[in-house]
């Protein structure tokens, strides 16, 4: 494949930043709403209201931010193992310059990644999908307070994951 250049870089960062701006815009703009968490300490979306307006709502935030994110995590590391496979099996390691054990620790790396966007977002997506389809008063407080935080999780740990998987 192509190398990625600082602008593909700067898009990709602009392009994550207008789709943070995008869902986190559209509840004032009337496509859902807020509300006060359970601890009252910060806002979230109102998931006890559980109108067309959210499941709709909650619907595109999970296709959009997990679905599809998952779907090119799992594309993506399916492909690089494949790739890996082939070159292991075909021989030919000897007569191309390439420092496997690196390309090992990335995919490894990978696989912790993928993991751990598991145990960040799923919780809160099933919060998100129970109160849409489910009763969200029966959604008790210790989840919606948990599952949250699992997801804020996530801004913590991919750069620790970054620093003990990077060794140079």
């Amino acid at each position: 494949g192509r190398r990625m250049t600082t602008h593909s870089y700067a898009a990709l960062i602009l392009a994550a930043w207008i789709n943070a701006v995008f869902w986190a815009s559209m509840p004032t703009a009337g496509w859902a709403s807020y509300a006060p968490d359970p601890t009252g300490a910060t806002c979230t979306v109102n998931w006890r209201k559980n109108d067309a307006s959210f499941i709709s709502y909650t619907m595109s935030v999970i296709a959009v931010n997990f679905v599809v994110p998952l779907t090119v995590m799992f594309y993506c590391y399916y492909n690089v193992s494949r790739t890996m496979k082939q070159y292991a099996s075909s021989n030919c390691l000897e007569s191309i310059n390439i420092d496997w054990s690196d390309q090992v620790d990335v995919t490894k790396m990978s696989v912790v990644m993928i993991v751990m966007f598991l145990v960040a977002w799923s919780p809160y997506s099933i919060v998100c999908l129970w109160s849409s389809f489910g009763d969200p008063k029966k959604i008790s407080p210790a989840m919606a307070i948990i599952a949250p935080l699992f997801a804020k999780s996530s801004t913590f740990y991919n750069p620790c994951i970054y620093v003990i998987a990077n060794k140079k």
